[in-house]
């Protein structure tokens, strides 16, 4: 990865101790949502994982120029006394994050805000890709899968190409749902459409698999958080 001016987001994926995930909300509403601005950290979305390889867990995305950039603002950061106060006084004893993952992305379409009132239901979609195969897998995804998912109800925040921080190669991709059953019938919908099916064993004939493989499916509640 270069550290030249070359547009990164960066995703974290913080495992909480037990009981943890209201303490976890209240640092990030009350303590980092002014403490990440002044180093210049303003992320672009969080979420409190639903459904979850392991719960409790908290999950944010952030942008960057470039690494440069993103080294200098995170040493900043933990640098900072008052980040030391914040995070023994919301520790309260004993750790609040017991691990993290770091996932590097670059982005395959602008990223999309939306309103958040507290109600949605958002999708952190992590998807192996086809070896050797970057580029088609990432069109597969971009001009097929996700327009089809929106067709479906969904509504596409970002998608991204994984960098680093899993097994590569990877797409990752953000989606928000009215509720669980519209999410569960537009996979159902998306998967039986044949249009999507015969592009699918297109791909097995062709290249032996499909370009998008596993998902591994990550549902979450966003915290919106007004970053000062």
């Amino acid at each position: 990865m270069s550290d030249m001016d070359d547009p990164i987001f960066e995703l974290r994926f913080y495992n909480l101790a037990e009981g943890r995930d209201a303490d976890m909300r209240r640092r990030v509403r009350e303590d980092l949502a002014w403490l990440f601005p002044r180093h210049g950290i303003r992320p672009l979305a969080g979420w409190s994982a639903l459904a979850a390889p392991a719960l409790p867990m908290f999950i944010y995305l952030t942008p960057w120029r470039n690494m440069v950039e993103r080294n200098r603002c995170w040493a900043g950061f933990y640098a900072d006394p008052a980040w030391q106060e914040v995070r023994n006084r919301t520790n309260a004893g004993s750790e609040l994050v017991t691990d993290y993952e770091i996932f590097f992305l670059r982005g395959m379409s602008p990223w999309r805000a939306l309103a958040s009132d507290g109600g949605e239901l958002d999708e952190v979609v992590i998807q192996r890709t086809l070896v050797g195969k970057g580029l088609a897998s990432a069109a597969a995804l971009r001009e097929r899968e996700l327009p089809a998912l929106e067709q479906a109800g969904a509504q596409v925040q970002g998608a991204f190409d994984v960098l680093s921080g899993c097994r590569l190669p990877a797409a990752i991709s953000v989606l928000r749902w009215r509720d669980w059953d519209a999410r569960r019938g537009a996979r159902e919908a998306v998967d039986a459409n044949p249009a999507i099916v015969a592009a699918r064993a297109e791909e097995r004939r062709q290249f032996g698999a499909e370009l998008l493989g596993t998902r591994s499916s990550f549902l979450v509640a966003p915290v919106p958080v007004d970053w000062q």
